[in-house]
């Protein structure tokens, strides 16, 4: 573009200079010619005024007898002898004949005054007869030459104005030049090219901004709103004339009891001093203008121009509502997953598997304390015959509700009730002493006989009971799972031996 601009205005500067020089030089070319013929035209005209002057005092010394007349007439013929020499050196006129005209009169003039000192006055009649001729022979050349300088003055002139017109042509020329060719081709199209060319790029850009799925927006150092996306209204509701007139309604918008999580981000990101690749982000509800709930994604980073002057910052909101929604129902998923991955279906007590792996768990962290950790292992007497007396939906029944017993008497969050397999159970308490551990057994065998479920097929007692090993020990380094489940094991056996309906607590 610069190499342009000096294709375009050098070019015409160069022209412009050479025809002022041109016009200067002649200029003083004629200026010059003219002042010289100007010059002669006035000593032609001084001259003839000296000729008439010369030819008066003659006459006047002839017939007078004016003896001051005839030295004047001799002082103005060697003025007149003079002006005719310088107006033949200045060769702009052909002054021979006028010079010979000049010598005869001037001749005829001394013979006139002669003959009149000479009292012979029919000669000097004659003599200025004769004068008389020559005398307006010489006016006449005079005239001529007159007329000479007239046609050198207009000659001049008529140069000068074919001067004026060739400079003002060249100089159209040149006007035309740039306006059609050269303005055209170096600037006009160039500037034709790049406006069209950023208005395709402007026209990228705001496709880009208003088609932007996300809502988007600019604000300035003073909190004024430069830019904000149409899609604005797709998630909050409100228009973007709204939020041009009301710039607080970006914040009047967030949810009441989100605003503290606003106010943490803005004092951490909205600062001038953040790089601009730094882009902070921070998630929040937002109040639609329906009174709706929009989670947003809130994205921000500073905005720096050239100069590295801060601009503001650009913001990028993306609804992420429907994202939350399904990592809600993934997350509710994964919790009944992870419910029926450790929980008995039948009797919503822990499976064996979790059991295993809090027993484990469990072990090894009594070990570490040193606490004292309390086993339990418990069936349902003669639960086989009831199945056969009373069907197998009859003993699911029953398992789910001995389920609930165990349940709520071993209902702290530590303690750990699961369905053992069939009709056994097993609990294990952390940091339960024995007589603690074997006052809640008790509890819970007293509390199933209160169900009064009755079982007709019992040795035991016409209702369902049940049998309790109890093992309490402070596990040492070298003990493990093993060992306690098989003492815990070894004291149901003895329940079972002592009659069932009834608990044994081993301690080791």
């Amino acid at each position: 573009m610069k190499r342009s601009h000096y294709a375009l205005w050098l070019p015409t500067l160069i022209t412009s200079i050479m025809i002022i020089f041109l016009f200067w030089v002649m200029h003083a070319f004629l200026h010059h010619n003219l002042n010289e013929i100007l010059e002669s035209h006035k000593r032609s005209q001084e001259l003839t005024k000296k000729i008439e002057q010369m030819v008066s005092s003659t006459l006047n010394a002839t017939f007078l007898g004016d003896e001051k007349g005839f030295l004047k007439t001799v002082e103005l013929s060697n003025q007149i002898h003079d002006d005719i020499l310088l107006i033949k050196e200045d060769n702009v006129y052909n002054t021979a004949s006028l010079f010979n005209s000049y010598e005869h009169l001037y001749k005829k003039l001394i013979s006139v005054v002669s003959y009149s000192k000479e009292n012979r006055l029919e000669d000097a009649k004659l003599a200025l007869q004769e004068v008389q001729a020559y005398s307006i022979s010489l006016e006449s050349q005079m005239r001529e030459l007159n007329s000479y300088f007239d046609q050198q003055e207009k000659e001049t002139e008529q140069l000068f104005f074919v001067l004026m017109i060739f400079s003002g042509t060249l100089l159209l020329i040149i006007a035309l030049f740039n306006g059609f060719y050269l303005i055209p081709r170096q600037v006009i199209r160039p500037l034709e090219e790049f406006a069209e060319a950023l208005k395709g790029s402007e026209e990228k850009y705001r496709i880009v901004a208003d088609w932007t799925y996300d809502w988007e927006y600019w604000i300035d150092v003073n909190k004024n709103i430069v830019f904000i996306s149409p899609s604005v209204q797709r998630v909050t509701g409100y228009t973007q004339n709204e939020f041009m007139q009301t710039p607080s309604l970006l914040i009047d918008i967030i949810h009441p009891d989100d605003t503290h999580f606003w106010n943490q981000h803005v004092s951490e990101a909205h600062l001038p001093n953040r790089p601009e690749e730094d882009a902070q982000e921070v998630e929040f509800r937002i109040v639609r203008k329906d009174g709706g709930i929009v989670f947003l994604d809130h994205i921000c980073r500073p905005v720096y121009n050239h100069d590295g002057i801060y601009m503001g910052v650009r913001v990028a909101n993306r609804d992420i509502t429907q994202k939350v929604a399904i990592l809600a129902e993934l997350t509710e998923k994964n919790r009944l997953l992870d419910t029926l991955a450790t929980t008995d279906g039948l009797s919503a007590l822990y499976n064996r598997r979790y059991f295993d792996e809090a027993f484990t768990r469990e072990v090894e962290y009594a070990k570490r304390t040193g606490n004292t950790l309390a086993l339990v292992l418990c069936d349902i007497d003669y639960f086989k015959l009831y199945n056969d007396a009373y069907g197998h939906q009859k003993g699911d029944k029953v398992i789910q509700q001995v389920a609930d017993v165990l349940k709520e008497t071993f209902s702290r969050t530590i303690d750990v009730v699961a369905r053992y397999g069939g009709e056994e159970f097993v609990i294990l308490l952390q940091a339960t002493p024995p007589a603690e551990a074997y006052n809640l057994v008790e509890l819970a065998r007293k509390n199933i006989v209160k169900l009064g479920i009755e079982h007709r097929e019992s040795k035991v007692a016409p209702l369902i009971t049940m049998s309790f090993g109890v093992v309490s020990c402070i596990p040492d380094l070298l003990s493990n799972g093993d060992n306690l489940l098989t003492q815990s094991d070894k004291a149901l056996y003895q329940s079972k031996e002592k009659g069932r309906n009834c608990t044994t607590l081993l301690e080791c």
